[in-house]
């Protein structure tokens, strides 16, 4: 059986991609489910801010030098952080080193997750070097970068693909694992706001980071010492921290509440590792799914279908596509988005819609860091693949095809479509990573797709898809073989490359979803 990667991937976005202490390594946050954003004012109240800004001239001055913190996923502890500051030997620096470790189950296998990151600043936090590893059951990602004359040099290294990048700079520039530390520099006090760039191996790209110091708080029933209460927004998500008047950060939650990371001493933390293994608690699945009270008989087969969706509001505009129309509606008393869905059996039609315009064609068409179009061996396989075909549609029929039978449907994790095309394995992101660039090269503009899809008896997983432009956007899913999906994707999502995949982690562990009705396909479309 596929299964959507939405489960598997998710927890990158949310726990390898997603928000800033665990950004000490460049990742994690940690998930305590009984603390919920709604009930924070249970748990944090007001008190009398400092009549002084807390400010630091450099990190030297800190008077703590190693933290340990512990992160929590959907009830269950899976992993711990270090983090420390080593001063340099031969100049005025200081190296600041992050490891992580994390056990999780998924689909009833133990992931383990073992990351290090060692960024070289100055007194300022202002990035000189990094080195950044990964470790995902086995499968090693490597990254390091030095800033020369204004350019950000990097290199990454996965199994056997090397891979170089050169970023001119148009200003200045910091390592992700400063950002509950840059505060402090720049002197913190109710009222305060920040924004700068930071450098995020994770997404390998440069990214904006804003941040406002909102209170100064307390909490006696969490034990939490006076502290700063700072937000912060990076990749369309957002967290909260308290950074205590030692400029530690005690406390951090992100998703609404869901996700938090506290404070804790060597021996909780290392005691984790010890224990892992005693979990059994499939916490990734059980928080990604989405169940209903219906059951759809034939989810790949599926002609139509109409469903309400709650707790898209706030976080994400639905879209439309060729295969979907919504409103808003009131329905249970609350506001839903209902969407009525097609399976895009026509899409042979040759009905011209609207002409992609030369900025989307551009954008559609162009390579990534992650989908490598221009790649001489992505190219000749494409090249290959569509041979002889004397059409756009079928090429899209051929490469699809030629996807889902060479890409053995693997829980692993892939980095590039370069990657993918080396392995042959992976989940659905690696389908869909490998398919899009393939589909560029061909000279089909191509869009990565994310959102929901029905997995026969168990309900609505996460999952991504791609669209490419055929007189009109054509919805492909090279995981599931399908040249028009069935009615039960739901798109939520959409970009030119994975990144923009990210926003779904806004409404993970959100959304409700209720079957109003569906029907079935006599044949299903190939």
């Amino acid at each position: 059986m596929r299964i959507s990667s939405g489960a598997n991937r998710l927890w990158r976005p949310l726990a390898g991609r997603k928000l800033f202490h665990f950004s000490r390594v460049v990742c994690v946050i940690v998930f305590f489910s009984f603390l919920l954003s709604s009930c924070a004012s249970l748990y944090f109240k007001s008190v009398p801010a400092p009549g002084e800004t807390l400010k630091i001239r450099d990190i030297g001055e800190l008077p703590h030098r190693e933290l340990w913190h512990g992160f929590v996923f959907n009830g269950e502890k899976v992993g711990f952080v270090h983090f420390r500051i080593v001063p340099t030997q031969e100049s005025q620096e200081y190296r600041l080193i992050s490891e992580a470790h994390m056990r999780i189950r998924f689909m009833g296998m133990m992931k383990q997750i073992d990351m290090k990151s060692d960024d070289i600043v100055r007194p300022d936090l202002s990035l000189v070097s990094f080195h950044y590893e990964q470790r995902m059951d086995e499968k090693p990602l490597m990254l390091e970068g030095k800033i020369v004359d204004g350019t950000l040099m990097v290199r990454q290294r996965s199994g056997d693909e090397e891979k170089t990048a050169h970023i001119v700079l148009s200003g200045m520039l910091y390592p992700s694992s400063v950002i509950n530390l840059y505060p402090l520099l720049q002197g913190m006090a109710v009222g305060s706001r920040y924004r700068y760039h930071v450098y995020d191996p994770q997404t390998q790209s440069i990214t904006e980071v804003n941040q406002t110091v909102h209170s100064f708080e307390e909490s006696e029933k969490l034990s939490l010492e006076p502290s700063f209460k700072v937000e912060t927004h990076m990749h369309g998500h957002s967290a909260t921290s308290w950074i205590n008047r030692k400029g530690e950060t005690i406390f951090e939650m992100g998703m609404g509440g869901v996700l938090i990371t506290y404070k804790e001493d060597e021996e909780q933390a290392k005691r984790f590792l010890a224990e892992a293994s005693f979990n059994k608690k499939d916490v990734i699945f059980d928080f990604s799914l989405v169940k209903t009270d219906r059951v759809i008989s034939c989810p790949r087969n599926a002609a139509s279908m109409k469903v309400a969706v709650w707790g898209l509001s706030g976080a994400l505009s639905p879209l439309r596509g060729s295969n979907q129309e919504f409103a808003e509606e009131s329905m249970e008393g609350k506001p839903a988005a209902v969407f009525l869905l097609s399976g895009v059996s026509s899409w042979k039609r040759e009905t011209a819609g609207e002409p992609l315009n030369s900025r989307d064609r551009y954008r559609y068409l162009a390579p990534s860091h992650h989908i490598e179009a221009d790649h001489p061996e992505i190219k000749m396989a494409a090249g290959e693949t569509v041979r002889g075909a004397t059409s756009a549609h079928e090429k899209v029929e051929r490469l699809v095809r030629w996807v889902s039978r060479e890409i053995k449907d693997e829980a692993v994790d892939s980095f590039s479509a370069l990657e993918v095309l080396h392995s042959r394995k992976g989940e659905c992101q690696a389908h869909t990573m490998l398919y899009a660039a393939m589909a560029r090269a061909a000279g089909i503009p191509t869009k990565l797709v994310g959102g929901l899809v029905y997995m026969d008896g168990m309900g609505f997983l996460y999952h991504s898809w791609a669209e490419s432009y055929i007189n009109g956007w054509v919805p492909v899913d090279p995981t599931f073989n399908q040249v028009g999906v069935d009615a039960t994707h739901i798109k939520l999502v959409e970009g030119h490359d994975w990144t923009s995949l990210l926003q779904l982690g806004r409404v993970i562990g959100q959304i409700r979803i209720r079957i109003i009705d569906y029907s079935c396909a006599s044949v299903i479309p190939q």
